[in-house]
């Protein structure tokens, strides 16, 4: 009875222990108001951050339950400290999870040193920030921290070599930035950037340190804002003290703007003003460039400047409207560290007549159609090949480009490939006139003017009998042993390859007598022929006249349209006759082209062989160039031979600029180069009476280029040239195919801000309503003719918008399409825009006087100075301390573990007599004996 009494008594105080304790749990924990505990106790505050965890508290009066009925064969004393420790573990425990902290206060200070390493920084400068840092590193107090940060263009935390020591106790090194990729070292110092370096200074400041930042540079920006990030610095507790660099400006000459009227009239002087600033009074010669050549009326200047900003003033005209690019450059300065600020180029636009480029390979024919295209209020600029321009820049101030009776070897590669970008990419319109130098009569198959024009060059030949007619007269003396013969063999071969499978070739070996190695025949049995001609071997003596007269004989009995003899001699030979029997092959119709071979001919027999044989001489220093002139001369008579016969032009389609213009009236033309149409879009308007293409046209990208075969001069076009409707056909033509304004040009705002690209336009309707949903590309024309497209982005009702960065520096051109989703879900141009933007050099070197107001603002916001007195003053805490929380749960779980491993030890290991221990033995087993006395 009495157990059962203690049993009840027991549990009664376990139950009543409970309650007490989850009735002191919900009322202080889950009734307060406050999510958090706090208490003060000896000035110090102190807060639970997640009371709710002291609810494993509850778990005590189990341990407290459980001590009755326990099984361990403990005494009762150890079995009551071990309950004790448990719930001493629990508590612990459930204060460790409840986040017990502390409220503490500290005038330490942690300083941010920010140092400036752009290129506009001299190396005095520098060094005297190493001085700055190393004092600092040396004079702060013992518990103070300072960290290091150095910033270009971009910031960077710099911390000293591993194993050196405990931190703060040597200063690492203040370097340039640098790299090892040669095209990024270049820019990585070009910028300074000191609101990116606070910004990063924000996460350098460890918890429980006042906030301190030291920036040491010459206040030039050319990124970001110190002004706008100073004031966050304060909101963040940081004191920004600043040191501007005071040392002496390097020797630098910069050009900073180039300003031109904001109107321009073509034959109209105006000045242009450079404004140039100097650090140091020095001397410079100015050039200013006007497109790639000086400008006309000042070009050079020798310019005295004196220190500061320098206003140096030209003169210029421009003579031709349309886009027009000016450069200025500076040289010959005696000591400049920047090579990059001596340059600046913009453009300007100025309205007037369409600007025409007339490109002639005979100039001194060009002026029937200049005078027939100024009479049209066309600005017509004729230019012999040599004078074709040289780049994007030049070439895109013009509406339309010429180019007439031009052999290829006259427009470089380049200069074709500049072509293809005018049209394809600025809208431009290109016309390519025939001649005897036009098409594949002046070698222009397979090359990039080819590839843009509506026609090809390699027209099939009428069936009812050959084109060419082609006889190789190649010299196989004692000479031409070796190389030269074995060139002159590989050159026969290459011409069999040229020719077309229609056309007929014979080749002659001669020495002092010919040999028909190769008889007329059709080219097309090419196998056979560089088989025959393979055979060919060096003999004797040399003599012309028995070879031509065989080739004249074999001739005289072909049929072909044209007969043509090469004649190939590397000596000298007899010249007896040999006019007269050159003046029968051309009676005939048979032309004669030379070739000499080496220094030793008879140079004088040769070109006049060509010049009463109706050809060409080639004089040919090198064995090795003989297949090269041999197919160019192949490729000039059989690829495009020239029809020379009087025949009418016939309208065979539809044209805009046709209308009022009946071609029906115009005389015959006499002449033309035989090409071939290519498939839709090309197409025809006007073709001889034989059908093959006068004029044609096609798109090209964003223009129009136009192929006519038959010349625009005084030899095939003489005739025309007399026609009444002669100059109002050739103006409506180029007024058609120029470069043309759109319906509407929408006006495009552009400008650089901190090396970026910032262009909007604003889209209005007819009716003065935004015009929203549009598809707008902008193409930017970059420096060296390469062309970026990007996408604008609507940012507001009409309001299209773009913002990148520029990685290159010179002049931009731009040009924006607004396109809309027509029916049938095809895009249709509603709208153009255009303009122009600089970017000459980075702007680290434009500028390199200390920026004192931007730092002193800078400094006064954060409530610091400018040039603190000393060290001592940046870590002065100045009655400031900063209040942080000092979390102690981790103190709580260490000294749970500890608590838990006492437990463990108390339950296993004996502590005390054994007299409280039931006595073993007896009578019987498990009888159990009276305790035993002490």
């Amino acid at each position: 009875m009495k157990k059962r009494l203690r049993v009840i008594a027991w549990a009664t105080t376990c139950l009543a222990l409970a309650g007490l304790l989850f009735w002191a749990y919900r009322r202080f924990v889950l009734l307060h108001p406050d999510p958090t505990l706090t208490w003060v106790r000896g000035g110090v505050t102190y807060e639970l951050l997640n009371p709710k965890m002291l609810g494993a508290i509850l778990l005590a009066p189990w341990f407290v339950g459980v001590l009755s009925q326990s099984l361990a064969d403990l005494p009762w004393p150890q079995r009551v400290l071990s309950v004790l420790l448990r719930i001493t573990f629990v508590v612990l425990l459930a204060l460790g999870l409840s986040r017990l902290a502390r409220t503490a206060t500290t005038e330490k200070v942690c300083t941010v040193y920010l140092v400036d390493v752009s290129d506009s920084v001299t190396d005095e400068a520098l060094d005297d920030a190493r001085a700055a840092v190393q004092r600092a590193w040396a004079e702060k107090p013992k518990d103070g921290i300072v960290k290091l940060v150095t910033f270009a263009k971009r910031p960077r935390l710099v911390e000293g070599p591993p194993g050196e020591g405990a931190e703060n106790e040597k200063p690492p090194p203040i370097t340039r930035h640098e790299s090892t990729d040669k095209a990024q070292a270049e820019s990585l110092g070009a910028g300074s950037n000191l609101q990116a370096a606070l910004q990063l200074a924000y996460g350098l400041y460890p918890q429980g340190y006042l906030k301190r930042a030291v920036l040491l540079t010459d206040g030039v920006q050319t990124e970001g804002d110190i002004l706008a990030e100073s004031n966050r610095a304060k909101e963040f507790g940081i004191k920004l003290f600043t040191v501007p660099y005071r040392r002496p400006a390097p020797p630098e000459v910069a050009v900073r703007e180039l300003k031109m009227p904001e109107r321009v009239k073509v034959g109209e002087t105006f000045a242009i003003h450079a404004d140039i600033y100097a650090t140091r009074p020095t001397k410079a010669r100015a050039r200013l460039y006007q497109g790639e050549a000086l400008n006309g009326l000042e070009g050079i200047k020798e310019l005295d400047l004196k220190a500061g900003p320098n206003d140096v003033v030209f003169k210029s005209v421009v003579r031709i409207a349309g886009q027009v690019t000016y450069a200025f450059e500076l040289d010959e300065i005696p000591a400049d560290k920047f090579k990059e600020n001596n340059k600046y180029a913009t453009t300007i636009d100025v309205p007037g007549r369409p600007a025409v480029l007339y490109v002639e390979g005979t100039p001194q024919h060009a002026g029937p159609l200049s005078s027939a295209l100024t009479a049209q209020q066309l600005d017509v600029d004729v230019r012999p090949p040599a004078g074709f321009p040289a780049s994007v820049k030049e070439i895109e101030r013009f509406d339309f480009v010429i180019l007439s009776d031009t052999p290829k070897d006259a427009v470089s590669l380049q200069a074709q490939e500049l072509i293809e970008t005018y049209v394809r990419d600025l809208g431009g319109g290109f016309l390519f006139a025939g001649g005897e130098a036009g098409y594949g009569l002046g070698g222009w198959y397979h090359t990039t003017i080819e590839r843009i024009l509506p026609v090809r060059m390699d027209n099939e030949r009428k069936k009812e009998m050959p084109s060419v007619a082609l006889v190789l007269v190649m010299d196989r003396s004692g000479s031409m042993t070796g190389l030269p013969l074995e060139m002159a063999k590989a050159a026969a071969k290459a011409t069999a390859g040229v020719l077309s499978s229609d056309d007929l070739l014979e080749v002659i070996a001669f020495d002092t007598a010919p040999t028909r190695y190769v008889k007329m025949q059709s080219a097309r049995n090419r196998s056979r022929i560089a088989g025959d001609i393979a055979r060919i071997q060096p003999g004797g003596g040399t003599e012309i006249f028995p070879a031509l007269d065989a080739a004249y004989q074999d001739l005289t009995v072909t049929q072909a349209r044209k007969k043509h003899v090469v004649l190939m001699t590397d000596g000298k030979a007899s010249s007896s006759g040999i006019r007269d029997l050159v003046s029968a092959m051309i009676a005939e119709s048979i032309t004669v082209t030379t070739v000499g071979l080496g220094g030793d001919v008879d140079e004088q027999l040769l070109k006049m062989i060509a010049d009463v044989g109706g050809g060409r001489y080639h004089a040919v220093a090198d064995a090795n160039n003989l297949p090269r002139i041999f197919t160019k001369e192949t490729e000039m008579i059989a690829r495009a031979a020239a029809v020379e016969e009087w025949f009418p032009v016939t309208q065979v389609g539809d044209a805009a600029f046709l209308r009022g213009v009946d071609v029906r009236t115009a005389p015959n033309l006499h002449g033309y180069v035989s090409t071939k149409m290519k498939p839709p879009p090309a197409v025809e308007l006007l073709q001889s009476d034989t059908g093959e293409p006068i004029l044609a046209r096609w798109r090209v990208g964003l223009g129009w280029t136009l192929a006519w075969t038959s010349d625009v001069k005084s030899r095939w076009a003489v005739e025309w040239l007399r026609w009444p409707g002669f100059e109002r056909f050739w103006g409506q033509l180029v007024h058609e195919h120029m470069r043309q304004k759109h319906r509407r040009e929408l006006d495009m705002k552009a400008e650089v801000v901190g090396g970026r690209l910032r262009a909007s336009v604003d889209a209005f309707g007819a009716d003065e309503r935004f015009e929203n949903n549009l598809t707008s590309k902008l193409s930017i024309i970059q420096p060296g003719g390469e062309t970026k497209v990007v996408d604008f982005r609507q940012t507001a009702p009409g309001r299209y918008e773009i913002d990148l960065p520029l990685d290159k520096y010179g002049s931009f051109l731009l040009r924006a399409e607004h396109m809309r989703e027509a029916e049938g879900g095809a895009m249709k141009q509603v709208a153009v825009s255009f303009g122009h933007v600089s970017n000459p050099y980075p702007k680290e070197y434009a500028s390199f006087e200390a920026d004192l107001s931007t730092l002193e603002k800078a400094a006064l916001a954060t409530g610091a100075t400018v040039d603190p007195a000393s060290v001592q003053a940046i870590f002065d805490p100045a009655g400031e301390k900063v209040t942080y929380h000092e979390e102690l749960w981790t103190r709580f779980v260490y000294a749970a573990i500890v608590v838990f491993l006492l437990d463990l030890f108390v339950r296993r290991v004996r502590l005390f007599d054994r007299k409280f221990l039931p006595k073993r033995g007896g009578r019987g087993s498990g009888q159990a004996a009276s305790p035993r006395a002490a």
